[in-house]
């Protein structure tokens, strides 16, 4: 298309979170257009297991052991618990991601190489990398917030322990000091030096985890949104169909002058209009010649239909336990995360409070990216049967008529993506994870009251 041809072709869609995820150990992701593939080469394999070892096994298996070591404030304890719940599960995700590399990846270079063997609108491109990046930078952002407000409100705490240490004699209690992170730590960690090395590798450990779980789900966001477009795109392409055919064959017609008057006088003067165009094609062009141009066009679409659905289906089978492992952690995180900002709510002064509620608009951002998107995926997919009434199909022959049939009623199966088998990722499901959410949090507050 003309659009296209003008508007630069957008690369590397998900440059930013293939470089993070390399970074975090998750494999070496590659850009669609590189030529080595292998997930793992030379040096970065052990790079990659000292960093699951470090910050995932041990930190995470720390931060699993926290709340079930120990007396515990009711406020720290579900903190802590929260925590673990985002963490623990997220290992599922890292599975997907490390054994099945490829799958993914195979499914970014049909998005990014393959579909551009048929129509494209790199405009509608560029706007779906611009909105994913926006979708990824709030996600990071409140993740963000809830780390640095943490580590504040850590750090306040320390401040006040040592002010009230000050005040003690030789001969009373010192109380424990506390670090901000909920996480078991196995040595003393009541000196200056020790406290401080513990504050940094907690704080690092927090963002490291932190970051995988962000860079999963705003990568699997990102590659769901990028299919919603392209089927937006496919529909576009049918619509055009006819039209864009008209203009190809118009494009290599030699006008005359004498023939070029006709059209103008037929055209009211503007021989860019389509029935001037159809006009001029047809009487340059035989009956067969036409009808094998638009055959070429109707069935790209097909073809392009056909790679679309193949693309929505492969990635379904591979992360669909890792929409069922997204279930239930949110429900689970933001039950207890509710009674944790229910709590901090008594006191406006909390620094706790503003760590308690950034946390919980993480976790519904966290939801509502794979829910709205795969939601707005199935509504695209609906709407190429729309598309196929619209596409000037009373002007074709009987054979290009059944192949759109034939994609009109396989575009009104709902493509859905699932959660293993128990439920489709779409607003409803949302809605059902907020209620549950909200219904356990009601049964806890009662239990607490």
């Amino acid at each position: 298309m003309a659009d296209s041809a003008i508007i630069k072709r957008p690369r590397r869609y998900f440059y930013f979170h293939f470089i993070l995820l390399r970074f975090l150990g998750l494999g070496w992701w590659h850009q669609p257009d590189e030529g080595d593939t292998r997930n793992f080469p030379n040096w970065y394999l052990y790079y990659s297991i000292a960093t699951q070892l470090i910050w995932v096994a041990g930190f995470v298996g720390l931060e699993t052991i926290d709340p079930f070591f120990g007396e515990k404030e009711m406020d720290r304890f579900m903190f802590s618990l929260s925590f673990v719940i985002t963490h623990d599960l997220t290992l599922i995700k890292l599975y997907i991601f490390f054994f099945k590399n490829n799958e993914i990846q195979d499914i970014v270079r049909i998005l990014e190489i393959d579909l551009y063997r048929y129509y494209q609108n790199n405009k509608r491109n560029q706007a779906t990398v611009r909105t994913t990046k926006i979708m990824s930078s709030a996600f990071i952002f409140f993740g963000w917030l809830t780390i640095g407000n943490t580590n504040v409100y850590g750090t306040i705490q320390d401040i006040r322990w040592k002010a009230e240490v000050a005040k003690l004699n030789d001969t009373s209690v010192k109380p424990l000091r506390t670090l901000p992170q909920p996480i078991y730590i196995p040595w003393n960690y009541q000196t200056d030096a020790a406290y401080i090395s513990t504050f940094v590798l907690e704080t690092v450990g927090l963002l490291w985890t932190g970051h995988i779980v962000m860079s999963i789900d705003t990568f699997i966001g990102s590659v769901i949104l990028h299919m919603s477009s392209q089927f937006s795109i496919l529909g576009e392409a049918l619509v055009t169909a006819y039209d864009r055919t008209m203009l190809q064959l118009y494009d290599g017609v030699d006008v005359d002058m004498s023939e070029s008057s006709r059209a103008l006088e037929a055209g009211n003067g503007d021989i860019k209009t389509s029935d001037d165009i159809e006009r001029i094609v047809r009487r340059r062009y035989s009956e067969e010649q036409v009808e094998l141009a638009l055959q070429n066009t109707i069935k790209n679409c097909l073809k392009q239909h056909q790679l679309l659905i193949s693309c929505v289906e492969k990635f379904r089978r591979t992360y669909s336990y890792g929409f069922m492992t997204q279930l239930l952690s949110s429900m689970a995180a933001i039950c207890v995360v509710m009674v944790q900002v229910s709590q901090d709510a008594s006191s406006f002064k909390s620094i706790r409070l503003v760590t308690s509620l950034a946390f919980f608009v993480a976790m519904i951002i966290q939801l509502a990216i794979q829910c709205f998107t795969g939601n707005e995926l199935t509504l695209q997919a609906a709407k190429v049967a729309d598309a196929v009434m619209h596409s000037k199909w009373e002007q074709m022959s009987p054979s290009l008529r059944r192949l759109l049939l034939l994609m009109m009623m396989r575009a009104q199966r709902p493509l859905r993506l699932t959660a293993a088998g128990f439920a489709y990722m779409n607003n409803d499901c949302f809605l059902a994870i907020m209620k549950a959410a909200y219904s356990y949090y009601a049964v806890l507050s009662q239990k607490q009251v």
